[in-house]
């Protein structure tokens, strides 16, 4: 149980930090030009996305007295990448809107993190 609640809490600390850095970064780009769309989901997406995965490590580090590894960061990070650039290709070609494409990305990074974070070895 104590592990759930370090994850749970790690992952909402993250959470509010991907959202506030969404605003600054939708912020920066409508109060600029030149931004296409490779800029906007580099600003706007994958940059607090970074930030909350290592916000998420430290805070996780913090919480359960683990610390994840560089290995297990790196694929974490690659899973963070790759579920980011589906759910906003979902969104880019009109599959989806965004609500439910951020929540189906929330979902998804918070239930494939646990899988994943089950899986890893804390050598």
């Amino acid at each position: 149980m104590r592990d759930w609640l370090a994850y749970v809490a790690a992952f909402g600390v993250a959470l509010a930090s991907a959202a506030g850095g969404y605003f600054l970064g939708f912020r920066v780009v409508m109060s600029n030009t030149g931004y296409d769309m490779a800029g906007f989901f580099g600003v706007v997406i994958l940059m607090p996305l970074v930030v909350a995965l290592a916000v998420f490590v430290v805070s996780y580090a913090a919480f359960s007295d683990r610390w994840l590894g560089w290995a297990n960061g790196v694929v974490a990070a690659a899973f963070t990448g790759i579920t980011a650039l589906a759910c906003f290709m979902l969104i880019v070609q009109d599959v989806l809107e965004e609500v439910p494409a951020t929540i189906l990305l929330v979902l998804t990074l918070f239930l494939g993190g646990r899988y994943l974070l089950k899986r890893a070895s804390f050598d």
